[in-house]
């Protein structure tokens, strides 16, 4: 877990060296900061998905450490989320709420975080007990989370989302899991 918690750590703060390495000005910085950390959460929860995917091709110790890992890989998306979430209600719209529900693909953005902060909320032993097969029930919300930010990206992103590569790449990963999880939900009934 050590080597999640710092990889997770040095990113962050990469990104933070980077803005101001890369930036002029503080408003720049910002855009930098708020689309690293939207796109960062964005990779973390595909790759959450893919990860289950990645050792059913190839059972190795990394896969079998991502695993192990994958709480603390989907707890860090949310952390990833909840950065940018407060950078853009910060410094964009200064916690005027009324302004960031202005625009639907904001609220899909908000409703895939309060998604995050449930599934985050909840992975944890007592919960299991305490839920139990409702417990899967609220994972699985992942799946809805991620088309939300997708289609919450495709539209308002600023900087990395204005790559048409980049957003084929996103969709050609996202279509991949979900269609697996499809394919799963109807062999399992």
């Amino acid at each position: 877990k050590l080597k999640i918690h710092l990889i997770s750590l040095a990113v962050i703060a990469l990104i933070l060296l980077a803005g101001n390495i890369i930036s002029s000005s503080s408003q720049q910085r910002i855009l930098i900061y708020v689309s690293s950390f939207g796109f960062l959460a964005l990779l973390s929860l595909i790759f959450v998905l893919m990860i289950p995917l990645l050792a059913k091709l190839k059972t190795n110790n990394l896969t079998t450490y991502l695993l192990e890992n994958i709480k603390w890989i989907g707890i860090y998306a949310f952390v990833f989320a909840s950065i940018h979430v407060f950078l853009v209600s910060n410094f964009l719209f200064e916690w005027d709420f009324a302004e960031i529900a202005e625009n639907p693909y904001r609220i899909l953005g908000i409703l895939a975080f309060l998604i995050l902060a449930l599934m985050t909320a909840t992975s944890n032993k007592f919960s299991i007990q305490i839920l139990g097969k409702n417990w899967k029930r609220i994972q699985n919300l992942i799946y809805i989370a991620l088309i939300l930010v997708i289609i919450h990206s495709f539209n308002i992103g600023v900087i990395f989302m204005k790559n048409t590569a980049v957003k084929i790449i996103v969709l050609i990963l996202a279509v991949l899991v979900i269609a697996k999880k499809i394919r799963y939900w109807k062999s399992s009934k």
